[in-house]
């Protein structure tokens, strides 16, 4: 493609991350964004300099000069809006979780695969750098036969009773909120690393504060501001705090998880740990710049972020020298230049797998949480029918 335009549904918190993104890349134009009505996206376009406007996103959708739609706003809407660009065939970009329940998400592949769309669902944690070296590492072989895999996800921003997000109310989020809000960066990202799927699951989860106080007043996520009376109401709370979820994987290999939103101190605490009979790796986003490799007969390593130090195919993630960090700005960069390459080399009509996840793997992390759910209904382990789900 020539020239690719593009249009955003949604420019709160993560609206402009992925903004920021794109125009790192160069060559796509941004040229509209919607928003909930009128005044709201008018404001947005001043802020992040773009052209157009709209209040409401059936009109971005509609507008004949976008190639490219990001659908970056609550997840209720993530279904009607992907739907829409499917049909009108025009590339789309989904934030996770790519819909509200599991049957929207398989319409919504089954609709890709009809248009034949570049379709893109934005897991973009398993694109630092370090992440992609481990990646590489594990395909060698070098860490022999791997037998267990375990990690973390916590936050603090949702740890008093006064922290608010649309997230917290299952009608916006879903049925689960860190299940599917950060535990499935996790479960992309470790099954991504493996080259491995999960196929039995068993878990727990639980709602540590069943109240919370919902703003009257706009405050943006993450903001911290101490509500005073008749600045908000009281709401029940219909998500997760916590998760805690044992794996199966393919190979034998077992796993845990533990993720929470109530976790004071820590920020965004994700990590893993690779177990293999040879070596063991680890990492972290704290500091994503650090691949940790446990040895048994010799000093362990820390391996830093350096292009030259890196496997062939890990380089392409790491745009500077070694020395140089590089972040979670980052990772959405690496992410958006794999999607934006496949666009402008026209990936889809040539039938090139994509080296981004597609919607296909945003309905497969659906799979898994309802599976986790339905295990917590039941209080047992849950396998999962990949042959089922897949065909």
């Amino acid at each position: 493609m020539d020239r690719i335009r593009v249009g955003f549904v949604g420019a709160g918190f993560i609206g402009p991350v992925h903004i920021e993104s794109v125009r790192r890349l160069g060559y796509p134009e941004i040229l509209a964004v919607a928003e909930i009505n009128q005044e709201t996206a008018n404001l947005a376009a001043r802020q992040l300099n773009i052209p157009k406007a709209y209040g409401n996103w059936q009109d971005l959708v509609n507008d004949p000069e976008i190639d490219v739609v990001h659908v970056t706003c609550s997840n209720n809407l993530h279904y009607p809006v992907s739907k829409a660009c499917l049909e009108a065939r025009k590339h789309v970009i989904c934030e996770k979780p790519l819909s509200m329940d599991l049957k929207e998400a398989r319409h919504l592949v089954e609709l890709a695969k009809k248009a034949n769309v570049v379709n893109a669902t934005t897991f973009n944690m398993g694109f630092y750098p370090m992440v992609q070296e481990a990646k590489e590492i594990v395909k060698k072989g070098d860490l022999g036969k791997i037998n267990l895999v375990f990690g973390r996800y916590m936050q603090d921003w949702l740890s008093r009773d006064s922290d608010y997000n649309w997230r917290v109310e299952a009608k916006y989020q879903g049925s689960s909120r860190v299940l599917s809000d950060i535990a499935s960066h996790w479960m992309q990202m470790v099954q991504m690393i493996l080259g491995k799927k999960i196929i039995s699951v068993f878990g727990d989860i639980t709602t540590f504060i069943p109240i919370r106080k919902k703003p009257t007043i706009r405050i943006t996520t993450f903001e911290e501001r101490e509500l005073k009376p008749g600045e908000y109401e009281e709401i029940r709370v219909d998500t997760e705090d916590h998760a805690t979820v044992m794996f199966k994987f393919e190979d034998n290999i077992k796993g845990v998880l533990m993720a929470a939103q109530v976790c004071p101190g820590r920020k965004q605490r994700i990590e893993w740990e690779i177990i293999g009979l040879d070596k063991s790796i680890s990492w972290h986003g704290e500091e994503p710049n650090k691949l940790w490799i446990g040895n048994r007969s010799k000093p362990n390593e820390i391996l830093f972020k350096d292009p030259n130090l890196m496997s062939q195919n890990s380089r392409k993630y790491s745009a500077f020298s070694g020395g140089l960090t590089e972040g979670y700005g980052d990772s959405w960069k690496n992410i958006m230049s794999r999607i934006y390459e496949y666009i402008k080399n026209d990936g889809a009509d040539k039938g090139i797998v994509p080296d981004f996840p597609t919607f296909e793997e945003g309905y497969k992390i659906m799979v898994i949480i309802d599976a986790i759910l339905e295990s917590v209904n039941k209080n047992k382990w849950v396998d999962i029918n990949w042959k089922l789900h897949l065909q």
